[in-house]
């Protein structure tokens, strides 16, 4: 019963995921305790759950077994394990300077509409199927250990992933952060890419046919921007994002594709969450 209730959360956090997009939909995300370890260090890595984040990093309780795999790249470009203290909480060693890459992932699983509603399993499993969607999310941030910052930009093999372009430890408020999209370890252009800080408050939406508020941030096109950073990238794949104020920054990707067999499921829907610190 207790598995059945964790996947019956799941799913309805998966669910706002997909028909909530004017809220910071639910995703995984990375806490560390300190984003600029000195060598010898322990750090503290905090996983965050939920559809908002807050100024402590922490929205809802992480249940257990949610997180499918947790692991670290050192500088050296090994794959090294962390140590579970809880479901919420994990440790790194940190024994070399350079960049440390921290990746985490729930189980994939699979939605479908139906004329009764949203069901969980593929088109196969449910009867009536309308569309499926396989989900994946995935999160990611980099320590930089030592002030040093080698192996910082060697992608993971994550499916989705961000790249960072900037130096960290060169990073204050006010300056922009220069990221790349990767999808399947090619760059993914004109992808929409979404940036908030933590403690940040949307501001209320308005109307399709009333114009937005003077207090309320609006694109070019005229629509209302519901997060501090909102972009697209080149073609490239590259993207450039202001950062405002100094403090936790979480970046939100996106990206859906045709499922490899249509008579099983229509769609991936894979969900990137990046965070670091813009230094104070």
């Amino acid at each position: 019963m207790k598995t059945k209730s964790h996947l019956i959360l799941l799913y309805a956090a998966v669910g706002l995921i997909v028909f909530c997009p004017s809220v910071l939909a639910h995703n995984l995300w990375l806490n560390p305790g300190d984003y600029f370890p000195e060598v010898g260090a322990t750090v503290d890595i905090g996983i965050g759950w939920g559809h908002q984040y807050p100024a402590n990093r922490v929205d809802q309780e992480v249940k257990k077994d949610r997180v499918e795999a947790i692991k670290a790249v050192d500088p050296d470009g090994k794959t090294i394990d962390l140590s579970k203290v809880s479901a919420a909480l994990y440790q790194l060693k940190i024994d070399k300077p350079g960049a440390y890459i921290v990746t985490a992932q729930i189980k994939p699983g699979f939605f479908t509409t139906t004329p009764q509603g949203r069901k969980w399993g593929n088109k196969k499993e449910i009867a009536d199927p309308i569309k499926c969607t396989r989900f994946h999310l995935q999160a990611k941030t980099v320590l930089i250990a030592g002030g040093k910052d080698r192996n910082l930009t060697q992608p993971v093999g994550q499916a989705l992933e961000i790249i960072p372009r900037t130096h960290f430890g060169d990073m204050k408020a006010g300056h922009a952060l220069t990221i790349q999209a990767l999808f399947e370890g090619k760059p993914l252009p004109d992808a929409a890419v979404k940036a908030t800080y933590a403690g940040f408050q949307a501001e209320a939406d308005t109307s399709h046919n009333q114009p937005a508020a003077k207090h309320e941030k609006t694109d070019k096109k005229g629509h209302t921007r519901h997060f501090p950073v909102e972009t697209h990238t080149d073609a490239q794949g590259n993207a450039e994002l202001p950062l405002e104020k100094a403090g936790y920054w979480m970046i939100m990707l996106s990206h859906r594709c045709p499922f490899a067999d249509a008579q099983t499921c229509d769609e991936y829907m894979y969900n990137m969450a990046f965070t670091f610190k813009v230094p104070d």
